[in-house]
């Protein structure tokens, strides 16, 4: 079993005894994982595609960030962070080069081979870094922030992302509240 599939398993099993299983979206298709893949314009990460195979996302509010993205969720976010980038939205602006002496993520604030993970909602979310900075490895999790730019890697890895949730979850600092996974009162 690999990693990112105990990490799941961790994580079902928690969603299962707060009798919200179905706050995780059933798989996706490979159709849709190609479609995505087209999009992108390469192929996703192996765990990114086992992930997206088991589950196609969150409902919104269902996940710690509002929304855990399945494909088309993906797809969207992206739209939306190369259309900015396209546009030159980030060009010219010392602001805007968030990244800068940080080797572990290429320089500006949105890159093409990033792939957006989990979303607020409001321009602010986990990404999926497949071109990183010469210090950083493909694979990793940064975060990214419509503010502030992105930062990290938070975490090496997409198991890794999970399993630091599923610690989080195991360790009582989120709760389900009516449908919606929030911070726990006093943590």
């Amino acid at each position: 079993m690999s990693e990112l599939a105990r990490a799941w398993e961790r994580i079902e099993a928690w969603y299962a005894a707060q009798d919200a299983a179905d706050r995780l979206l059933p798989g996706a298709t490979p159709e849709q994982i190609t479609a995505l893949e087209g999009f992108l314009g390469f192929a996703l990460p192996a765990e990114l595609s086992e992930s997206l195979l088991r589950h196609d996302g969150s409902q919104e509010g269902g996940w710690p960030t509002g929304t855990l993205l399945g494909t088309a969720g993906i797809q969207s976010e992206a739209d939306t962070w190369r259309d900015l980038l396209g546009r030159g939205v980030f060009a010219g602006n010392a602001d805007h080069d968030a990244s800068e002496g940080r080797d572990e993520i290429r320089r500006g604030w949105w890159a093409h081979g990033w792939i957006p993970l989990d979303a607020d909602g409001a321009g602010n979310g986990a990404a999926i870094d497949t071109t990183p900075g010469p210090a950083g490895r493909a694979g990793q999790v940064i975060d990214m922030d419509h503010e502030v730019g992105p930062s990290g890697p938070q975490h090496p890895t997409l198991a890794a992302y999970l399993h630091a949730l599923a610690d989080r979850l195991d360790a009582g600092e989120l709760v389900m509240d009516a449908g919606e996974l929030t911070e726990a009162p006093g943590t």
